[in-house]
């Protein structure tokens, strides 16, 4: 039987059943363009033989892959080469068709959290708590600026819980970092805009303002309309 090439550079393995050192070459050749988005990676048999390994270790190796979203395994269609970016907002967008009911709802519970939470931040004026407010807007906007899209969602989530601190109400914020939790995975969805996080930022530094200079209403408002900007963009994600 003719021996596949093994024209990609794979080096065979001393010892079979080494599904990661299989996985660690195949996510090497990914990154670095031997395979890029598109491509169909050679079949089990074909990997086995190259890398001198069992069947069963290939196929974890490419379910690792796949669980990363590097790669999608489909049946009768062999293992593509697939762009983790586009493959997460697919996941999430499917997700989010599935919850958005729940996510809308806990949006509605959250807003009233969150306006009291930044009144009463801006009434009390706690000069530490402001401050530590101000660091985690700034931040937030800084990696919205870089685009760091990955870091978006826990900074945000600090931001929101550094008001709650600053509202003096322990309660408050133990309800607020609970709804925080349940809205994690929605986090990825609202993010997923361009852009959005660099509008997300620009509200804050409103929110943040307002409580700078102790102005309650306004802090309760600005929260308002940066809550009713994020559930705009979770009814139509």
């Amino acid at each position: 039987m003719t021996q596949p090439s093994n024209h990609r550079g794979f080096s065979r393995l001393q010892l079979v059943s080494r599904s990661q050192q299989v996985r660690d070459q195949l996510e090497q050749a990914i990154r670095s363009g031997d395979y890029a988005v598109g491509d169909r990676l050679p079949s089990e048999r074909e990997l086995a033989q190259m890398f001198g390994v069992s069947r069963v270790s290939v196929r974890e190796a490419l379910r690792s892959l796949e669980a990363v979203g590097l790669v999608e395994v489909k049946h009768g269609a062999g293992t593509m080469v697939v762009d983790p970016a586009q493959r997460a907002t697919r996941d999430l967008s499917r997700w989010m068709k599935a919850n958005r009911g729940e996510v809308l709802e806990l949006l509605h519970v959250r807003s009233a959290l969150d306006e009291l939470a930044g009144e009463e931040a801006a009434n009390r004026r706690d000069p530490e708590e402001i401050a530590a407010v101000r660091r985690a807007h700034e931040a937030f906007a800084e990696a919205a600026e870089e685009g760091r899209a990955d870091r978006l969602a826990d900074l945000d989530t600090e931001f929101h819980l550094a008001i709650a601190a600053a509202s003096g109400s322990e309660l408050l914020r133990n309800l607020l970092a609970e709804l925080h939790h349940h809205l994690a995975e929605s986090r990825a969805v609202f993010f997923a805009p361009v852009n959005r996080g660099k509008a997300s930022a620009r509200e804050h530094g409103t929110i943040v303002a307002a409580i700078e200079r102790g102005d309650g209403p306004a802090a309760r408002k600005a929260t308002r309309d940066h809550i009713a900007s994020v559930r705009k963009v979770m009814e139509s994600a």
